[in-house]
């Protein structure tokens, strides 16, 4: 326990959280489907413009595809914790106006260089999210990839909540979604992962702390130079699970409207062992 309020210390404010991992960010991450997330998103927005269409026990196969989510289309949307731009530049291709927010340079540069590439204009600011000024109002605020779970503090996530309802038109929607304690005790757990790339290896160590629901992720990479010697680089993480009640008066108290919980991606309610519970609300008319 003293060990994970060490970590807690070390990382609730530390920008650097993604210094190292930004270079492998995607290669890691490489198995996500992100244009099936993407549209699993945007179809829970669709559906409940539609006056709810199917409803939660549909499965997963009852997601729309591109052409159902292109009504969208001229949305404002503010991408949050957006990391190296998988889902900014894919709602920015599916016709909306994107902003994308993230508190570090190392993910926003490869962000940007994405967007460059593929000549998309989004607008990028390197920002906290628990502290966002924007100028703006956005139809649709999302806060994907379990980026909630690396606020430590339940004031924390209250922030987020609030900033993101304060800075939602009327009517519009904000999905998150977090990952649960079922996944950060089991699939996390105290183990130990490691892989070669090619280029670079890793080791993931794990240590889970139950009387907190806190997940310690150390990471060390061997990356090969041009030498032909490998460099060690290590950085620490940390997330926190918290409990869907508490996440549902959270939301209530940011004056939003909750539309809707979700297991896995699916549009099934989530049960014991869902691993990632996604979380639609909607701010009043």
């Amino acid at each position: 326990m003293q060990r994970a309020r060490e970590k807690e210390h070390q990382l609730v404010d530390k920008v650097e959280a993604y210094e190292v991992l930004a270079r492998y960010y995607d290669q890691l991450m490489d198995d996500i489907d992100y244009d099936y997330w993407c549209e699993y998103v945007l179809s829970l927005v669709e559906r409940a413009e539609d006056g709810g269409g199917r409803k939660a026990g549909d499965g997963k196969n009852s997601v729309k595809g591109p052409a159902f989510a292109s009504r969208l289309e001229g949305k404002r949307v503010l991408d949050l914790a957006c990391g190296t731009g998988q889902f900014s530049y894919r709602l920015q291709q599916r016709g909306l106006k994107v902003t994308a927010v993230d508190r570090s340079p190392e993910m926003l540069a490869i962000a940007e260089e994405r967007a460059r590439s593929k000549r998309l204009e989004i607008t990028f600011i390197c920002q906290d999210m628990r502290r966002l000024e924007l100028p703006s109002t956005y139809d649709l605020v999302l806060c994907l990839c379990d980026s909630l779970n690396y606020l430590l503090e339940v004031e924390e996530v209250a922030q987020v909540l609030a900033k993101a309802a304060a800075v939602l038109e009327p009517g519009g929607h904000f999905v998150f979604d977090v990952n649960t304690a079922h996944k950060l005790a089991t699939v996390y757990g105290n183990h130990v992962y490691a892989e070669d790339m090619g280029d670079f290896a890793y080791l993931w160590e794990n240590e889970y702390h139950p009387e907190r629901q806190l997940c310690c992720m150390d990471l060390v990479f061997f990356v090969q130079t041009q030498s032909g010697l490998f460099e060690k680089l290590s950085e620490s993480h940390v997330e926190r699970a918290y409990p869907p009640e508490l996440l549902r008066e959270l939301v209530t108290r940011a004056g939003l409207e909750l539309l809707g919980e979700y297991a896995d991606l699916t549009l099934e309610p989530p049960g014991p062992t869902a691993e990632r519970i996604t979380f639609h609300c909607r701010k009043p008319l």
